[in-house]
């Protein structure tokens, strides 16, 4: 049995031996409208049946003006049941009759799903002297909580990402007050804590491409940009190789550590806490180890990641390897410009293109830019 619901409902009240033909009836003449409050149960008295309505003032009057040249009916007041099995089909529609029209627009068409947390984003520069906004987005991150059983919490992006571990200000609108969670992707599972370290699950596709392509035995891979080891533990899971994950965050690091833990690999991962940049100096112990050393790298910071193609070429092994790049580039021809500049970068550092093995818009970033993703074949010129 479910709770019943404080509010009261309107009910049709029917005699049993009405109810089919009514059934029948609303389906002929109200097709695709749903008159039927989905989210109650039916309730027996009797010889009688009474069906939940919808709340919709205009819709239950059509059906009186109908029904009433049909059958001997009553709508009644009652304390309704709730539907256990019910569930809403949007966001729309489990905010219908409950903001104002003026806000219609604003309900976000999209947002992210994190483990048991959903972040969502608003257009706040329509409603900066709208106090009853605040209330709106309480609405929106409830009913995400409605819709969505195992979301726990719902926060509001605030601001860009920005600063050297790529955050942004994250506000919680609704449920537990609660930043880590776990999060499963592609058979793997990844423990983060959305207010300490970066992560976008927008790239799941992504990130099995790149797990799922082409590998030889024992590569050497480093991720430069590894965070708490979306890339490199899934690829490590598939493959029989050897990856020196980077992250200059200290609490991506600690995740990374854990993560490699928690999952079944084939693989080998090593994780470090420094930034990347500093293994070309030339005392720097790791960077000794690891110069000239890789068969793979992965370029995961599209903000900046051509600033860091000297850092690839000083890893790659001379002979030539591939690399996976990510880099935010503006419209027209996003993915055009990326090469470009990496064929100037590369060049800048005594390397070459050899070939583009594969490259795509891999999502829209605004209006003007792109994240465009590249695999690429480099070798050095004495090759």
């Amino acid at each position: 049995m479910g709770k019943n619901n404080k509010t009261k409902i309107r009910f049709l009240k029917l005699e049993k031996k009405d109810g089919q033909k009514f059934i029948k009836k609303i389906k002929y003449y109200f097709k695709n409208v749903q008159l039927i409050n989905q989210k109650y149960k039916l309730l027996y008295e009797n010889e009688f049946i009474l069906f939940p309505l919808v709340e919709n003032q205009d819709l239950i009057n059509k059906l009186i003006k109908f029904i009433e040249k049909n059958v001997d009916f009553e709508i009644i007041f009652k304390e309704g049941i709730t539907n256990p099995k019910f569930k809403y089909k949007s966001l729309q529609k489990a905010l219908e009759g409950k903001i104002q029209e003026k806000y219609l627009d604003s309900i976000p068409k999209s947002y992210d799903f994190i483990g048991n947390i959903a972040i969502i984003e608003f257009d706040e520069f329509k409603h900066t002297i709208d106090k009853e906004f605040n209330e709106f987005k309480n609405k929106i991150a409830t009913a995400i909580i409605t819709i969505n059983k195992n979301i726990k919490s719902v926060y509001e992006k605030k601001g860009k990402i920005q600063g050297t571990y790529r955050l942004r200000e994250l506000t919680l609108l609704y449920g537990e007050n609660k930043s880590e969670t776990l999060y499963k992707e592609n058979q793997c599972n990844f423990k983060l804590d959305i207010k300490t370290t970066y992560f976008s699950p927008r790239l799941v596709f992504e990130r099995r491409r790149v797990a799922t392509s082409k590998t030889n035995e024992n590569e050497v891979i480093v991720d430069m940009f590894a965070g708490v080891g979306t890339f490199s533990i899934q690829i490590a899971r598939n493959n029989k190789v050897k990856i020196h994950s980077f992250d200059v965050n200290p609490h991506a690091y600690q995740f990374l550590k854990e993560n490699i833990k928690i999952n079944k690999l084939r693989g080998e991962i090593i994780p470090y806490n420094i930034d990347v940049r500093d293994l070309s100096n030339s005392t720097n112990q790791i960077g000794i180890l690891l110069k000239n050393k890789s068969d793979r790298i992965i370029m995961n910071l599209p903000e900046k990641s051509i600033e860091y193609i000297d850092t690839a070429c000083f890893l790659m092994k001379q002979t030539g390897g591939i690399i996976h790049f990510y880099h935010f580039s503006d419209k027209p021809n996003a993915i055009g410009k990326v090469i470009e500049q990496l064929n100037t970068k590369l060049s800048d550092s005594n390397w070459r293109l050899e070939k583009i093995l594969h490259s795509k818009i891999v999502k829209p970033y605004s209006p003007k830019v792109e994240l465009v993703g590249v695999d690429l074949k480099i070798k050095h010129y004495n090759f």
